[in-house]
């Protein structure tokens, strides 16, 4: 099964990850260790490490240095959910710039989207930079 119903009401980790070309493996890894820590496994586990692979990717690809990933197990719902967070240090390009590009985007957030029960994104506070999120529930 996927859950181990014992799990504590709130826990949630942070973790800075370097502008690397390996940062989306270790998120990954992380990711990994973390939900096994909590007793999650299988879908929950295979599908966070891809989402979190793509936000943390993506957020390299487009952003200034700076990326910070959240894990949130998150208990609204009768199983407990995974909630990422991935923050990045704001655009490198405008987004005018994005448009013209001739390579192909986006498959990244169909990827998230297919496997979230919920994502988006907003602003930080400080208006540096974007934190785009992700919430994987059971299927």
């Amino acid at each position: 099964m996927t859950t181990a119903m014992t799990l504590s009401p709130a826990r949630s980790l942070t973790w800075s990850l370097p502008c690397t070309a390996d940062a989306p493996a270790r998120a990954r890894q992380i990711t990994r260790r973390l939900l096994h820590d909590w007793g999650l496994t299988g879908e929950y586990t295979c599908r966070t490490e891809v989402v979190v692979a793509e936000l943390v990717g993506n957020a390299l690809t487009h952003a200034r240095p700076g990326v910070r990933v959240t894990w949130r197990l998150v208990r609204d719902t009768e199983q407990p959910a995974v909630r990422v967070e991935v923050t990045d240090g704001g655009p490198t390009r405008s987004p005018a710039d994005t448009d013209r590009d001739t390579d192909e985007h986006g498959r990244g957030r169909l990827i998230v989207a297919s496997l979230a029960s919920r994502w988006g994104t907003y602003r930080r506070p400080d208006r540096h930079g974007r934190t785009y999120w992700a919430q994987i529930a059971p299927n």
